[in-house]
């Protein structure tokens, strides 16, 4: 250990007497807000080894003080070399008393209560188990009950599907051949004519004659064929002319006509002229004569023309009717039989027996005689199809020639 520290000579003062060692031991582990520490003599050379194993003694107390241990570090330093202590004493004291953590202060708050973590890790999993087993218990309900109706369900559908599309297929099918079977039996009828006058109007020569045939009491004019009123309109207008005179422009035509029938200037008569004009300049029978280009004149207008149709060759279905009907003796009378009223009163006789057997069993003690269309229906069914067998049974039997009454014909 090294010597101390020579000290200047101080003034003189008033001898102090010397501390006791408890003085001492409580101004070291006195706590100070500052570093300022009270002057005192260094002990001289003249003081013992126990003396200074005493100093070190406090000055390793002092340094484990917990009220010192969190003061500054050099303000300790200054402290204990004010108190005499070199600077290798106060590194070795440092170094053998580490500083210490603070002591844990007693408990002043109630103790927690338990924790409730293991009450809901144990109702989640009740709560997950519960969610497991109904879940099991559901797919094998779903897989044993439910999923074999799906399937059923779902195949039945398929298969009334492909039954329902195998029927539509198989009309379709019906369909186009009988659409190329009535082609190929219509191609022998003659075809409509879309330009072919009605009975009615067919001998009418003239406007007069329309006019006469629909009536001069409340007269419905757009009941008139367009095709007819033109055709008569223009053979009315032709007479008496000669060459392009004799040819009506389609004003003239229309004035013509206006002034034969003066309905056609009303509200209603002008949607019949739409019609007339739509027939004159589509019908193929009505010829348009344009004029001339050669004669120079511009204010020339087209003029109209009837063409009557030409006789078409009869179909060979309608030749063949005509030779048999030409064929058939004309004027022929029937004669009646003296029997003939014994034997219709035995047909409906058998008729009424027959429907009596094929009606349904029913019996007399019936309360409820009431009887509801339906029944009506079936029982005139059953009693149509009777007359129809027994037709049928007494047909060879019946002659072959042909006889009529006023009331019944058979054959």
């Amino acid at each position: 250990m090294s010597d101390p520290k020579p000290q200047t000579p101080a003034p003189e003062t008033p001898a102090t007497p010397p501390q006791a060692p408890q003085a001492q031991e409580e101004l070291l582990t006195e706590p100070q807000p500052t570093p300022t520490f009270v002057p005192t003599t260094i002990p001289g050379p003249e003081f013992s080894s126990s003396s200074r194993d005493e100093l070190l003694a406090k000055a390793r107390t002092f340094l484990a003080s917990p009220q010192v241990q969190h003061q500054n570090a050099e303000a300790r330093r200054a402290f204990l070399r004010d108190k005499g202590l070199s600077e290798f004493d106060i590194n070795e004291l440092q170094r053998t008393n580490p500083t210490q953590l603070p002591s844990i202060p007693p408990r002043t708050y109630p103790r927690p209560p338990p924790s409730n973590l293991p009450a809901l890790f144990l109702a989640l999993a009740r709560l997950f188990s519960w969610l497991a087993g109904g879940s099991a218990v559901l797919l094998f309900v779903y897989h044993r009950f439910l999923l074999p109706k799906i399937a059923q369900t779902s195949l039945a559908r398929q298969s009334f599907k492909s039954h329902h599309v195998s029927l539509l297929r198989h009309l379709m099918t019906s369909l186009a051949a009988l659409k190329e079977q009535q082609a190929e039996c219509f191609s022998v009828l003659p075809r409509p004519d879309p330009w072919k006058e009605s009975r009615l109007f067919l001998n009418c020569a003239s406007v007069e004659d329309i006019l006469t045939l629909v009536g001069e009491k409340d007269p419905d004019f757009s009941q008139i064929p367009t095709l007819t009123l033109l055709r008569c309109g223009l053979r009315d207008f032709g007479k008496g002319r000669n060459g392009d005179g004799a040819q009506p422009t389609t004003e003239d035509l229309f004035r013509y006509l206006e002034g034969q029938i003066p309905w056609l200037a009303g509200g209603d008569g002008l949607q019949y002229e739409e019609q007339l004009w739509e027939t004159l300049s589509t019908c193929p029978l009505f010829n348009k004569i344009m004029p001339n280009a050669s004669s120079g004149a511009k204010d020339v207008k087209s003029r109209w023309e009837y063409i009557a149709p030409a006789l078409k060759p009869d179909v060979p279905l309608v030749t063949s009717l005509d030779s048999l009907s030409a064929a058939l003796p004309k004027g022929l009378k029937y004669r009646t039989g003296p029997f003939q009223h014994t034997l219709q009163s035995l047909s409906d006789f058998t008729g009424y027996l027959s429907t009596q057997v094929y009606l349904p069993y029913r019996p007399l003690n019936t309360q409820n005689n009431t009887t509801t269309v339906e029944d009506e229906i079936k029982r005139e069914i059953k009693a149509l199809k009777g007359l129809v067998l027994n037709r049928r049974t007494f047909m060879p039997t019946i002659l072959r020639t042909m006889t009529t009454t006023p009331n019944h014909v058979t054959s």
